[in-house]
């Protein structure tokens, strides 16, 4: 080896006069910096520029390659050239302490569409004697390349002229990638921006037509055509959309039955299993098909195309959101607003209550209303299910037992005329109200409930405390129901409390009770603690941790709570 000048870079190689040795770490960037230094090396020694064009490319894909395997096995690898020049050739011995790999018998020009396999095929093209040894620890590679002849200079310009075709169709599909980013932005329509993309990319691809579809409700939809005014359907295009797979046709003749045959590919887009839709680029000419370069190019603006579909649905998707959280806050608003307010006490009875939604709204409601000089009635119903449908269905009935005040201090027919009409509607929406309703008489000195599959009330006197069950089904279960009315009479203090199932749920994340019996033994207890309807309604809250927000109920949690003292009749 002659040394003649020596000079040491950032990575460690030394420039001789007839030699070059070079070792470092192998990464994509020490990679890099090699194949720089031996077309350096080889333009010094006096080679002319396809030599050192050949050896740049020899020890890139060749220094790379140790790189990318090295990274796989998550560990650095070594890697060191020797670089000899002789009267009649350039020789290069490689060694690594990589992973190595089996050389294959041939390195035949792969597929246009594979993504290996080139860089054995470019460095067997480009060199005159290969030998690569595998071992433990370490992988020689030695090749050597005779000065260039006209024939393989010829070889190697085409070559390098395939690689600045790819390398100029990326730059392309990048640079026209970032203008239509700026574009999405401004444009006013999916439809005209559809149709931008596709008039550029049929440009691009030197293509006669193209057509883009998208899928809606499960059928494929022209979003942009180009080149055409119009293009129905190929059975290709569907099957393509649903099988996520590329189809190429040639030799059609497609609407025009005296016309040019045609020749092109189908492309589908999609996210994950979600069908989007597809993009078909033809030529009038069967002799022309698509290279993998358009190819490419193609399914980069494809997938350009998704990302930009796909933004709109996720920005229409959260303009749907957040209306729809509007309409819940306002139905929960106008819910909230339908509670009657604290009222005063009417000839001493004292009433109160509470409701709490598992979700913003339910299906839970309760009413209290004073009649002068007697006392109160009172009602408090459960609409099967949750939410919006369950939350108008409540006001509904709220408004239909309103809408008999003449009959407040009959229970049993103010219910009877509600079943009857509400049955029709509720019958169509498959739904039904467990409602009870009552009156707290101090005129007649009576407790009169009439109740339709609600849970019962607990009236306790005392230390007794009776539960007033329900004997019918619930409202819209029987067009021309019969509720009979249970009474009680009122002797001493009073406390009545009507409750939803929310209150008996195990569901509960918070504390709650297990059944109607331990709610009503917990009642008979807290009624001799307790005399007024607030300090009840304290007790209760507090025991169902009303406070804790965290904790979420799996069922709306609704009571009243009504205390009286006797009057005189």
């Amino acid at each position: 080896m002659i040394r003649t000048s020596t000079s040491q870079d950032s990575v460690g190689f030394q420039r001789l006069a007839r030699s070059w040795y070079w070792e470092a770490e192998a990464t994509l960037e020490s990679a890099r910096e090699a194949s720089r230094g031996i077309r350096d090396f080889i333009a010094d020694v006096g080679l002319p520029l396809d030599e050192q064009t050949a050896w740049e490319l020899l020890v890139s894909e060749a220094a790379n390659n140790c790189a990318v395997h090295g990274a796989v096995l998550g560990r650095a690898c070594k890697l060191d050239l020797l670089v000899t020049v002789m009267p009649e050739k350039v020789m290069l011995r490689m060694g690594d302490t990589g992973p190595g790999f089996d050389w294959p018998d041939t390195t035949d020009l792969p597929d246009e569409t594979s993504e290996s396999g080139r860089g054995l095929y470019l460095i067997d093209t480009l060199t005159d004697a290969r030998h690569y040894v595998r071992a433990k620890g370490r992988n020689v590679l030695e090749v050597e390349r005779l000065f260039a002849t006209p024939a393989v200079l010829e070889d190697q310009e085409e070559t390098l002229r395939t690689m600045t075709e790819e390398l100029s169709s990326c730059y392309e599909s990048l640079s026209s990638i970032f203008h239509f980013i700026s574009e999405a932005r401004s444009a006013d329509s999916l439809e005209s921006f559809a149709s931008r993309l596709l008039d550029h990319l049929t440009l691009c691809t030197s293509s006669d037509f193209g057509v883009l579809r998208v899928m809606r409700d499960g059928k494929l939809e022209t979003c942009a055509l180009s080149g055409v005014e119009d293009f129905s359907p190929l059975g290709i295009e569907e099957e393509s959309a649903r099988d996520f797979l590329d189809r190429w046709f040639t030799g059609m003749q497609h609407g025009f039955p005296h016309g040019p045959t045609l020749t092109g590919i189908v492309h589908p887009f999609h996210h994950h299993e979600l069908e989007l839709g597809s993009i078909m680029l033809g030529r009038y000419d069967e002799s022309l098909p698509f290279n993998a370069v358009e190819e490419n190019m193609i399914r980069t603006f494809a997938e350009f195309f998704t990302q930009h579909l796909l933004g709109l649905q996720h920005e229409q998707a959260a303009i749907e959101f957040r209306v729809a959280q509007r309409e819940f806050e306002l139905a929960a608003e106008i819910q909230r607003s339908l509670l009657p307010p604290e009222q005063e006490p009417e000839r001493g009875v004292v009433a109160t209550g509470n409701c709490e939604s598992a979700l913003s709204i339910g299906g839970d409601f309760y009413d209290l209303i004073p009649i002068a000089g007697k006392g109160y009635f009172f009602v408090l119903g459960d609409v099967m299910g949750k939410g919006v449908a369950a939350s108008m269905m409540a006001a509904v009935t709220r408004s239909a037992v309103r809408s008999h005040a003449e009959v407040y201090c009959q229970p049993a027919e103010l219910l009877r005329r509600v079943s009857e009409q509400l049955y029709e509607d509720l019958d169509r929406l498959e739904m039904f109200v467990t409602l009870v309703v009552g009156m707290v008489d101090q005129e007649t000195g009576e407790i009169r409930v009439a109740n339709a599959g609600h849970c019962p009330v607990l009236v306790t006197q005392g230390k007794a405390t009776i539960l007033l069950e329900p004997e019918n089904p619930p409202v819209g279960i029987d067009p021309r129901p019969h509720y009979p009315e249970l009474s009680v009479k009122i002797r001493e203090s009073v406390k009545i409390l009507a409750f939803s199932d929310g209150l008996v749920d195990p569901r509960n994340k918070r504390k709650s009770f297990q059944d109607e019996h331990e709610l009503a033994a917990w009642w008979t207890e807290a009624s001799g603690n307790a005399g007024h309807a607030d300090e009840l309604k304290k007790l209760l809250l507090n025991h169902l941790e009303n406070d804790s927000k965290s904790a979420l109920i799996a069922d709306d949690q609704t009571f009243i709570i009504i205390t009286c003292e006797p009057q005189p009749i």
